[in-house]
């Protein structure tokens, strides 16, 4: 006769709540790690971006001789170099750089040969523009059916930055995509939107007296861009290329600027002004209205989108600070928290004082 044995063949419910809670730490104690590996991934990504942009800035000047400018624009003033309206542009720096970024196709449906004063009364966008200087580069149109404004850069998208490259959007095939780099003025005079922030004027060292850059004069300038039709030379970099800020990461959807998109001149410009990653109630934020102008959901102060001295800061969604390239080409990660004055500096292509390397990795 045979036994009956008294062996298991199944777990007890206590020993899979056992497993289950060992299985629930475990993967508490990984997905941090595994989060920060994404992060880490997604920063080197944009890192690499700046890299690429760093290079494509240098090739350019070993080329032309010169930085790329801004789109020629003239705003009832004759400092332009002695452009005005009908001298008008070519499109934004981002647009000159195409070429060395891997883009030179998409360079070539812009028309670089024509210029005047445009209105949105052109199909196929229609509708008005009050009379502001538009490009017959915003409105080129790819072979494929796009506004060439519409096209996603990947090397001007940085995957740390969650935002939607269409921020401000309705036609994906007619309205500017971002990018998530913007070129320095440095340490410009910088008056906000009705002077609603007042803390941070710039122009620390009587430098950069143009207001937000709108001039096209080296005597004006303290970074080694301007809005205006100039940029630097090398040779105009005074305080050493490896102590000067060229490009650096920003989030379009913090300036009412940034939306306009990568292709055009006045979009991607940056001051040093604004400390890096100073709070913006920007677009898609809780309390952000589009008339911001008059509706107290988005407050006036130094965090408002028009607040145009920290609106149009420096800034990422990396933990603690944001990534710069220099003009010699190298990448550096500045902390959030560096030195006010330091950081100022850095933006400022000859304010005369050096700075050692104690501010790099800080």
């Amino acid at each position: 006769m045979m036994k009956r044995s008294n062996r298991r063949n199944a777990f007890t419910l206590v020993e899979l709540l056992v497993v289950i809670a060992i299985i629930g730490i475990l993967v508490a104690l990984l997905l941090p790690a595994v989060s920060a590996a994404r992060e880490a991934a997604r920063k080197m990504s944009c890192s690499n971006n700046l890299k690429q942009i760093g290079l494509a800035m240098r090739t350019y000047h070993n080329t032309y001789n010169s930085l790329p400018h801004n789109g020629i624009y003239f705003w009832g003033r004759t400092s332009n170099n002695g452009q005005t309206w009908v001298g008008s542009s070519k499109g934004g720096v981002f647009a000159k750089l195409l070429p060395f970024i891997e883009q030179d196709p998409l360079y070539h449906q812009l028309n670089m040969t024509i210029s005047g004063r445009k209105n949105r009364n052109i199909a196929p966008f229609g509708g008005s523009y009050n009379n502001w200087a538009r490009f017959e580069t915003d409105y080129a149109i790819a072979p494929n059916g796009r506004a060439v404004r519409s096209e996603l850069i990947p090397a001007l998208i940085c995957p740390s930055a969650n935002v939607d490259p269409y921020v401000h959007r309705n036609q994906w095939d007619r309205d500017a995509t971002v990018t998530c780099y913007g070129y320095s003025m440095g340490s410009q005079q910088s008056n906000s939107w009705n002077n609603q922030c007042p803390n941070y004027p710039g122009n620390l060292f009587k430098t950069g007296p143009s207001n937000h850059g709108n001039d096209a004069r080296a005597f004006k300038a303290s970074g080694v861009f301007l809005r205006g039709h100039w940029a630097a030379r090398f040779r105009d970099v005074t305080d050493g290329e490896s102590q000067v800020i060229m490009v650096g990461e920003m989030l379009p959807h913090k300036s009412d600027h940034y939306i306009n998109g990568w292709l055009h001149y006045n979009a991607s410009w940056v001051m040093t002004v604004g400390p890096i990653n100073f709070p913006i109630v920007g677009v898609g934020d809780p309390g952000f209205s589009w008339n911001s102008e008059t509706k107290p959901l988005n407050p006036f102060g130094c965090t408002h989108f028009k607040a145009w001295s920290t609106s149009n800061a420096f800034k990422s969604q990396h933990k603690g600070g944001a990534q710069f390239v220099l003009v010699d080409g190298s990448v550096q990660f500045l902390s959030e928290n560096i030195d006010y004055v330091t950081y100022n500096r850095l933006g400022d292509r000859r304010d005369g004082i050096p700075l050692g390397e104690e501010w790099k990795n800080n």
